[in-house]
């Protein structure tokens, strides 16, 4: 037990939370904008949960009027990328439709209030993970 007073001489073993999400080193995802106020500026997804959105807070920030606070969000989950609205005003797009969740695939496009993103996502050949909290 952490905190606990030291009854031995032998080093106490921390126990990783499971809380804890591992990502992948071997990918290398973001997201590009392609239509819309900076267009060609790239977002590296480097986090479990990427926000989408107006706010300063957001990892992908978009300047669009319609585009919410926080609109959407890129997750990684169990070995893949998703794309899912978070309740938006004027909804998260995909392949013609409004979508609630879906899966990203290398090459990807979506959009949020007037701005289209393209989604990348690379392998770079090493097989490690690392932990985030």
């Amino acid at each position: 037990m952490i905190g606990s007073p030291v009854k031995s001489d032998r080093t106490q073993i921390l126990q990783p939370s499971p809380s804890i999400k591992k990502i992948p080193v071997r990918f290398q995802a973001s997201v590009v904008i392609i239509k819309g106020y900076g267009e060609g500026m790239e977002y590296a997804i480097d986090k479990a949960y990427a926000v989408i959105g107006r706010s300063a807070n957001a990892q992908v920030r978009i300047k669009d009027a319609l585009v919410s606070r926080e609109h959407a969000v890129i997750v990684y989950h169990e070995g893949v990328f998703l794309l899912k609205d978070l309740d938006s005003t004027n909804g998260t797009h995909m392949r013609g439709a409004s979508i609630r969740q879906r899966k990203l695939r290398h090459g990807d496009k979506f959009r949020v209030g007037e701005t289209t993103l393209q989604f990348i996502l690379q392998e770079t050949g090493r097989n490690r993970t690392y932990e985030i909290a």
